[in-house]
């Protein structure tokens, strides 16, 4: 069955960056797609940057709902800076941002590397840049807020509580223990994350935390996460949340721990 997804405003927050070739215009590869003069099949050419669920479509035939009004010709080949808007038999982007793909274009936009990777590091980046803490250390407990033990007791005693949701977060805490602050200040020896231990599709690509797991962890605040304050406890409710799939990097081996400690350092930070 088809699905929708989110698209983003602006090309900075674009998630699948492709080169690719304009095939038909007024058309579409799938069902479930209003074709209108701004829509067009394209063939993926060469991924920039994307997540690994996108990879198949190098190659491939997609369709592309265009932005702006500029005149796009069949068989033009430019640079889309996109958004997955539907997925099914095969997938449907939103471009934020279309470009010709000049000489100057296509060396700025082909960076050599995974393009999966490269699109890990920007998110990385990007989520360090507004961040409150970036720390490494490791996990040494996880445990069910006092809040939600007691909404659990309530409604195993008959007191169905109106917290209780198809989407229910099901919050964490974990205790990390920190090692050292990257970016951001933290001033104890411990930092309380809470995370969303549902694998329902509005929390599936959460993070989710287990004693022992070492690495980097990307804190924000609760109170200024949003999402985050969905069916929230608020006797224990944690001091940071994780949410973003990037937001922790954990890693067997600690040694590669610099390569990401490289990627959130802040601007005008010497490297060593």
């Amino acid at each position: 069955m088809a699905k929708k997804t989110n698209a983003g405003a602006s090309a900075e927050d674009a998630s699948f960056v492709f080169k690719g070739t304009v095939l038909k215009l007024k058309a579409a590869t799938m069902t479930g797609i209003t074709v209108t003069t701004r829509t067009a099949t394209v063939r993926v050419d060469e991924i920039v940057h994307g997540p690994e669920a996108l990879a198949q479509y190098a190659g491939q035939e997609i369709t592309v709902e265009l932005s702006g009004r500029k005149k796009v010709t069949k068989g033009q080949q430019l640079v889309f800076r996109t958004n997955p808007l539907l997925f099914g038999d095969s997938l449907a982007v939103r471009s934020i941002d279309q470009q010709e793909l000049t000489a100057t274009l296509a060396a700025a936009a082909m960076p050599p590397g995974d393009p999966v990777k490269r699109l890990v590091e920007r998110d990385v980046r990007s989520r360090a840049a507004t961040a409150d803490a970036v720390v490494s250390g490791r996990v040494v407990s996880v445990r069910v807020p006092s809040d939600v033990v007691a909404i659990r007791a309530s409604a195993e005693a008959g007191q169905p509580s109106q917290r209780i949701s198809e989407h229910d977060p099901d919050w964490r805490i974990a205790e990390v223990q920190v090692d050292q602050v990257h970016r951001g200040s933290h001033a104890g020896k411990t930092a309380e994350v809470r995370f969303p231990s549902s694998h329902d599709v509005m929390w599936h690509y959460a993070p989710k935390l287990h004693a022992g797991n070492e690495g980097l962890f990307i804190l924000h605040k609760a109170k200024k996460v949003r999402a985050a304050a969905r069916l929230a406890p608020t006797e224990d409710s944690g001091e940071y949340v994780c949410l973003n799939p990037v937001d922790v990097q954990i890693s067997e081996d600690l040694s590669e721990l610099p390569d990401a400690i490289a990627l959130i350092a802040e601007p005008g930070t010497p490297s060593e």
